[in-house]
């Protein structure tokens, strides 16, 4: 017998805890590797961490309550939805921050900017710039599901990200009820 949703539910199933789990994963990652380069962390390394952490704590509740929904539980979308709403201003502020930081470590000498942790805050602003997109515009990540690689590939190009059509549609209902 299978679970409510089938196979999208199966996928979910294992795909929120993912991006949960890289909320901590990544940031640790890319400090274990800065430290470990001989040099400290410095502060540009872990501002430029901050949205990369909200964007995938958020993607991971959204996966989580998209999964809710499958199973016939909306209540949790809802909840999320209102999160992705009021945090889209802030984590777009905060990862044009982040672009400027990781620009800005190359061309402005900042005390204890090595090498390292200027790599560390560009990878950072721009995995920030890529979780942006993803969930707030368009589906940029095409590789850990068959179909949306193979669409990709027949050059059917980029659509709209989930969240955003889901947000989208949930701002939409809440205008009409003010307007109601």
């Amino acid at each position: 017998m299978t679970h409510a949703g089938g196979k999208v539910a199966r996928r979910l199933a294992w795909y929120w805890p993912m991006e949960l789990a890289n909320a901590v994963l990544v940031p640790a990652m890319v400090l274990l590797l800065v430290a470990t380069s001989g040099g400290g962390v410095n502060w540009p390394t872990l501002v430029t961490l901050v949205p990369v952490i909200g964007l995938l704590v958020i993607g991971g509740l959204y996966w989580r309550a998209k999964l809710h929904e499958i199973r016939g539980d909306r209540r949790a979308l809802g909840k999320v939805l209102t999160l992705a709403d009021r945090a889209q201003w802030p984590m777009l502020a905060m990862t044009a921050l982040a672009l400027v930081l990781g620009i800005a470590g190359w061309l402005i000498p900042i005390p204890g900017n090595d090498a390292a942790n200027r790599w560390a805050a560009l990878g950072a602003s721009l995995l920030a710039l890529a979780e942006y997109v993803n969930y707030y515009h368009r589906q940029l990540q095409h590789f850990d599901n068959g179909p949306d690689f193979r669409r990709l590939l027949a050059g059917e190009g980029f659509r709209p990200a989930k969240m955003a059509v889901d947000l989208a549609a949930w701002r939409a209902g809440r205008v009409a009820q003010e307007r109601a």
